[in-house]
């Protein structure tokens, strides 16, 4: 597979990654939405098309190019695509039914609704975690909100 889509992939999960961390957080905390979203500190874009910057505060702390995916056997790439179009499908699924979180008048809906925000989470949670295990044995190691995600991840595993 070419080590280009593999960056566009891992990309596409960071991205998304960025946008749920917080909503996952208060989904498992069941806390209310803030007037506006928290900023994270680490953010990972891809400035190039085959280069993934990740910064810290602005600085750059690491760097994921094709070159380093190029490192992972075939089967490994294929299952990087796959675990992305798996959380994409999953992230438009969370992003149609979040804002309907205990939004209900019916408990019996709001239970439905966090059920289903429950085993979608627990979906993606699983697609990151490889992503991140397999970026970590190329050594290229994630920290800020996608270090708190797998916590927040793990945690919910145990709902």
């Amino acid at each position: 597979m070419d080590p280009i889509t593999l960056i566009g992939a891992i990309s596409t999960v960071l991205n998304i990654t960025d946008q749920i961390s917080n909503q996952l957080d208060r989904f498992k905390n069941n806390t209310p939405e803030p007037d506006q979203e928290p900023a994270h500190r680490v953010i990972a874009t891809r400035e190039r098309p085959d280069t993934i910057i990740v910064r810290d505060s602005g600085d750059e702390v690491e760097r994921i190019t094709a070159d380093d995916l190029a490192q992972l056997d075939e089967a490994s790439q294929g299952l990087i695509k796959a675990f992305e179009e798996s959380m994409q499908k999953n992230y438009q699924l969370w992003i149609m039914v979040y804002p309907k979180r205990d939004q209900s008048p019916d408990p019996m809906v709001n239970a439905q609704v966090n059920q289903q925000l429950k085993e979608t989470a627990k979906r993606m949670c699983s697609e990151l975690g490889r992503i991140l295990g397999y970026l970590d044995s190329i050594g290229k190691h994630l920290e800020d909100h996608y270090g708190e995600v797998r916590y927040v991840c793990s945690e919910l595993e145990q709902m």
